[in-house]
């Protein structure tokens, strides 16, 4: 039996949840499994780990363990293993969840990380932005990685495209999946470790997070951040209207930007609903639009006010990152 404070076993618990999966793709991996003084979670693309005390070992599906604890309002807890389940035991109150004695998750596999390197402190930014521009088309599996080069960091989707350009420390290319670099910004990652199948981010609490690298060849997307056009002042105010706009951006997240002669027109569109706003702006070309992440336009609205408008394509550079986009035409008002 464990003494356990409460709080500090659900944010224990929390820290390793961006290697859990809703479903079970592997085994186990919507689990927590319990070895070895550790936590471990494991989606096949993400491990994550940290301490724990609880002397247990086995595995325990996550959401209703994580729920209970959540609930419970005692400080402290008894926890046990108790013929095949796991108990939670508070003040006039206990619950049983099924333990898993035998654990399959194929943790093994997860190599040890050894030398840990600082990382750059605009690692967590650049990869936060070019996020916004990885595909989700399975079927081009590159462009749903982000490509981590020891120079740069960027991401494609063959509609738009990004580059931040940063010392990463990194010894080769990489690609990562997108979705498998989204944990790391909540840990608040100070240092990161290489090793041939893997690479792994460590934050100051000490939780590891293991992310399953991929050395296929990217594609060069340099020649493409390459236009000249009109320059284009974004509108004022921008920042609040996409900030309307987005609570309507379902689905591929995005919201639509309409360019006309002295008009800018912002439109953000789900299965709920929809909201759209037409602005001033001194834009005099074709009438052209296209789409983009509110979080991204909202990050470019604080860095930059100009914008290229080319044949075909905008681009923007932000000071930071170069992004550029492809157009289509406007279809009536």
């Amino acid at each position: 039996m464990t003494h356990v404070i409460r709080r500090d076993l659900l944010k224990s618990l929390e820290s390793v949840a961006p290697g859990l999966s809703k479903k079970e793709v592997i085994e186990q991996s919507s689990c927590f499994v319990f070895k070895g003084g550790q936590v471990i979670t494991f989606n096949d693309e993400v491990a994550c780990s940290t301490s724990c005390n609880l002397d247990v070992e086995g595995a325990v599906v996550a959401d209703p363990l994580l729920s209970l604890l959540g609930k419970l309002q005692e400080d402290e807890l008894e926890v046990d293993a108790v013929d095949g389940e796991l108990v939670v035991k508070g003040k006039r109150r206990k619950a049983g969840i099924r333990l898993e004695s035998e654990i399959s998750l194929p943790v093994d596999g997860i190599e040890t990380p050894e030398k840990w390197k600082k990382l750059p402190a605009e690692f967590l930014e650049a990869v936060g932005v070019v996020q916004n521009c990885v595909s989700q088309d399975q079927s081009q599996f590159v462009l749903t990685c982000v490509h981590l080069h020891p120079e740069q960091v960027e991401a494609c989707d063959n509609f738009q495209l990004i580059r931040f350009p940063i010392k990463t420390g990194l010894t080769k290319p990489t690609l990562v999946r997108g979705t498998a670099l989204s944990g790391i910004a909540s840990m608040e990652v100070k240092e990161f470790s290489e090793t041939e199948n893997w690479l792994h981010f460590r934050g100051p609490s000490g939780v590891i997070l293991s992310c399953r690298r991929y050395m296929d060849k990217y594609p060069d997307i340099g020649p493409l951040l390459e236009c000249k056009g009109e320059k284009v002042k974004l509108p004022k105010g921008l920042d609040g209207v996409i900030d309307k706009a987005k609570v309507f951006s379902e689905g591929d997240g995005n919201v639509v930007v309409e360019l006309r002669s002295g008009k800018t027109r912002i439109t953000g569109r789900g299965v709920n609903g929809w909201y759209s706003e037409v602005m001033d702006t001194e834009y005099a070309g074709e009438d052209t639009r296209f789409a983009i992440s509110p979080k991204l336009l909202l990050e470019i609205t604080k860095q930059t006010e100009v914008m290229t408008v080319a044949e075909g394509r905008i681009k923007i550079d932000s000071g930071k990152f170069t992004f550029v986009v492809c157009t289509g035409e406007v279809e009536g008002e």
